[in-house]
């Protein structure tokens, strides 16, 4: 399949879990071509975004995972689930777990039971859990950084991101979603590059981690460069999109001090919703991005406006809108280190036309 291409599917409108299951199973299908790479006994890893507890559009549509792993099961291959959560969650160092479970996370977002085959990448340990990689193609890492081991014992990997503003970086979208499989000191690394780090420290009140900025501002690269470690295994990016968070995010709210919920992300319905998918990142990325960008033209004064005063000193929010995407600093570093390209050969069904032409139209926008 060639770089660029991506499969769409638009579900019925108000639609029930057997439309949206039937539309993943399509487009995943689809677009691995049936599964060509996988054969009998391969371990594939399922990586979703499990940045917190909160249900999904705050993390991946649980219908994502179960329909994935029972196909892909029924092919014959062994399936695991694999995350860390975000450092206000789970809260990882040399000496151990000082708080937090990534597996009571996945189960409390409804993702699935404890019966289910996952795996939290704190509990493998420091040092026996992760492995240090550095490549000519991560640059902006000094030192390189730590990612789970499980990104070497898989054989495959598919990335089930959601779709979602965030309140540091934009966006959280397929990249950022590889941000779970950092060691908590690589997390640190990066986040001490980009806004709101104060915040950052704070969640890691307690324990022996430092942040320190290194003042190389690589907050968006040192984020992308993280899927240099996967590439080679990396089969897929699906997003299953009935929903949105278009303002704030990664979680359901920006900031919780007590009962006080500060920074509500708003919640856009899609009609219709939308599943998506490329073997290829920087297209699926690239789509995402053109989807937050359309759906972002029609928020409500109301929290357009609690956004802009929440968020003000962020100057990452103004990329979300008004950035061409083919500028976005995720799109042109992908390509540069040879990530992907922009979506460019797209096949849709059951999706209109109005939607298909305004999605085209801004991911051609210079």
């Amino acid at each position: 399949m060639k770089a660029g291409t991506l499969y769409v599917n638009g579900t019925e409108p108000n639609p029930g879990n057997n439309s949206v299951a039937l539309n993943i199973k399509d487009v995943f299908l689809k677009s691995t071509e049936n599964l060509a790479w996988l054969s009998s006994g391969d371990l594939v890893l399922l990586k979703p975004a499990l940045n917190s507890p909160h249900p999904y559009p705050s993390t991946t549509h649980p219908l994502a995972i179960h329909v994935i792993s029972k196909i892909l099961q029924d092919k014959g291959a062994k399936v695991v689930v694999g995350d860390q959560s975000g450092i206000r969650s789970v809260l990882h160092h040399p000496e151990g777990v000082l708080r937090g479970n990534s597996k009571d996370n996945y189960i409390q977002a409804g993702m699935g039971t404890v019966d289910d085959d996952f795996i939290n990448f704190e509990g493998e340990g420091w040092d026996e859990g992760f492995f240090h990689h550095v490549s000519r193609e991560t640059s902006s890492w000094k030192d390189g950084f730590y990612i789970t081991r499980w990104i070497q014992k898989a054989d495959h990997i598919i990335s089930l991101p959601r779709l979602s503003t965030h309140s540091q970086a934009g966006v959280t979208l397929g990249f950022k979603n590889m941000v779970g499989c950092l060691r908590e000191d690589s997390r640190l690394e990066f986040h001490a590059n980009g806004p709101y780090n104060l915040f950052i420290k704070a969640d890691a009140h307690g324990s022996s981690l430092k942040s320190i900025d290194d003042h190389t501002c690589a907050f968006f690269e040192k984020i992308v460069e993280i899927s240099d470690a996967v590439r080679d295994k990396l089969r897929l990016t699906l997003f299953v999109a009935t929903k949105a968070q278009t303002t704030f995010g990664p979680d359901s709210q920006s900031l919780e001090l007590g009962k006080l919920k500060i920074g509500r992300a708003n919640v856009t319905d899609l009609k219709p919703g939308l599943v998506f998918a490329s073997v290829d990142q920087v297209a699926a990325e690239s789509f995402a991005i053109a989807l937050i960008q359309h759906l972002r033209k029609f928020l409500p004064a109301l929290p357009r406006l609690y956004e802009r005063l929440i968020l003000f000193s962020n100057s990452n929010m103004s990329k979300v809108d008004n950035i061409p995407v083919k500028d976005h600093p995720y799109i042109k570093h992908s390509i540069n280190i040879g990530l992907g390209e922009i979506a460019n050969d797209i096949h849709y069904k059951y999706v209109p036309d109005t939607i298909k032409n305004v999605l085209e139209e801004i991911l051609d926008s210079d």
